[in-house]
């Protein structure tokens, strides 16, 4: 069930659980800024359209298949979302539909027995299935991400743990927070003991 986690005149900073489309749960009246997949839990913002809201920055966290080299680093793709199959690919040249996406990533800490990463993600775009797609084409899927190639039967190991935001121009940011480690499978696939908590 969602929660709200912050809230201030005419806006929501609200929790999506595993499974919510990030569009029913805000309040009557207002529509999300930031958005989730649905299989995808974490942090999201919604507002009434008089509320000038802005989303500064989203951080994700992530368990991948394999090790990401070098360990902090940045992907940039152009990517084609079908709609048709609610699939997003990698393409070599700009056409209709076609987006750039970029991302930034830093390994948290590496399993080398299970072969698995802990990974942290910044968005400097936000493509549909970005962070699932580019991570994939890469031969790095997500833990449990059978869209995208996973073989591991768990739910899909992402989720938005931090977001900042302020109330418009010269206003102070926010940054609300939960412990990725507490949304994310590492009990599915056997990392708890061996994967390093972030601290930010």
């Amino acid at each position: 069930m969602s929660k709200i986690l912050a809230e201030g005149n005419g806006y929501q900073i609200l929790y999506k659980e595993r499974g919510e489309d990030s569009e029913k749960i805000a309040s009557s009246g207002m529509a999300c800024l930031s958005r989730l997949d649905v299989p995808v839990p974490g942090i999201i913002a919604a507002a009434d359209s008089g509320k000038r809201i802005r989303v500064l920055d989203k951080k994700y966290f992530l368990v991948c298949q394999g090790r990401l080299e070098p360990d902090e680093g940045i992907m940039e793709d152009l990517l084609f979302h079908d709609s048709r199959s609610n699939r997003t690919f990698p393409v070599k040249r700009m056409r209709k539909g076609v987006k750039e996406a970029r991302l930034s990533y830093k390994v948290l800490s590496y399993n080398e027995e299970k072969d698995m990463s802990y990974v942290k993600v910044t968005l400097d775009t936000g493509r549909t299935h970005q962070i699932r797609t580019q991570f994939a084409s890469r031969k790095h899927p997500l833990a449990g991400d059978g869209k995208y190639g996973s073989r591991i039967k768990c739910p899909i190991a992402l989720v938005c743990g931090e977001l900042t935001y302020d109330e418009g121009e010269g206003t102070d940011p926010f940054t609300v927070k939960i412990d990725p480690l507490e949304e994310l499978p590492i009990g599915s696939i056997s990392l708890k003991n061996s994967v390093l908590p972030y601290k930010p």
